[in-house]
């Protein structure tokens, strides 16, 4: 398992420092797919130029277009879509982050059948867009409190499933995981189907109090599925923005902190 770090474009260098393997960065904030070309010029040099790769990008659809509901435009959606990944694919990353929890949560009284049709079709037009340019999306349950769409893995699973698209898969976070309850087995059922991790940030003495998660469980639940691929750390919940100027320091012990915590290989 390779271990990353969700960061800005200013946070390339100290998380290269830190030892990570790459980088994780922001659709909305960094490719910025409703801006001109010239506007994302430099965002696009900074990003090519960074000392770490940047393999992944997370806030893919921002929340004023809509993805389930009556006031879904489909021609907009591909639109945004066709410019954020082939963006992706110019920065060199090739997973996309599907959470977008504003994006995909349901209006009061909607349908909820219907909306998650809205929402595979949306993943299906991603996912054709994405076969284009070699990228990957990954699929993210969120916690209740965040989406109102989907919010397990097994519910992530079914999707995957239902769609038998090539260039879809699912993605798994610590943070909402425990968030929802779900027993780990949901995690070694699900399988082949992950093409993705997110961690939350662990509270150590570098990061300060906060909930302590279950790091070896989670994890061992993922190496029983056959998953070996990337772990993205985030900040959730929030302790890494509150380091001020011993976020280098701190990002670098959670680096070491994960490390530990990764199950023993044979």
């Amino acid at each position: 398992m390779r271990i990353g770090i969700c960061c800005g474009i200013g946070q390339l260098a100290d998380a290269n420092a830190a030892g990570y393997a790459y980088a994780e960065m922001a659709v909305t904030g960094v490719l910025i797919p409703e801006a001109s070309e010239a506007e994302f010029a430099p965002h696009r040099a900074a990003v090519l130029a960074s000392p770490i790769p940047v393999d992944a990008f997370n806030c893919f659809v921002p929340g004023h277009i809509k993805v389930t509901g009556p006031e879904v435009d489909r021609d907009r959606v591909r639109a945004y879509m066709e410019v954020a990944l082939r963006r992706t694919h110019e920065c060199g990353a090739s997973i996309v982050v599907f959470g977008s929890g504003g994006a995909r949560a349901m209006p009061a009284g909607f349908p909820k059948p219907k909306a998650r049709v809205q929402y595979l079709d949306a993943v299906r037009i991603a996912g054709d867009i994405g076969g284009k340019y070699g990228i990957t999306i990954v699929l993210e349950p969120l916690l209740a409190r965040a989406d109102n769409l989907f919010n397990f893995v097994s519910e992530g699973a079914a999707f995957v499933d239902a769609l038998e698209h090539p260039q879809v898969k699912l993605l798994t976070d610590l943070y909402h995981f425990e968030a929802g309850g779900e027993p780990y087995s949901a995690i070694v059922a699900a399988g082949a189907r992950f093409g993705h991790v997110h961690l939350a940030t662990p509270s150590i003495p570098e990061t300060g109090e906060g909930k302590v998660y279950d790091f070896r469980g989670f994890l061992g639940a993922l190496q029983q599925a056959g998953y070996d691929g990337r772990l993205s750390v985030e900040d959730n919940p929030g302790l890494l923005g509150k380091t001020g100027e011993d976020y280098a320091a701190a990002i670098a012990a959670v680096r070491a902190y994960v490390e530990s915590q990764l199950p023993v290989t044979a």
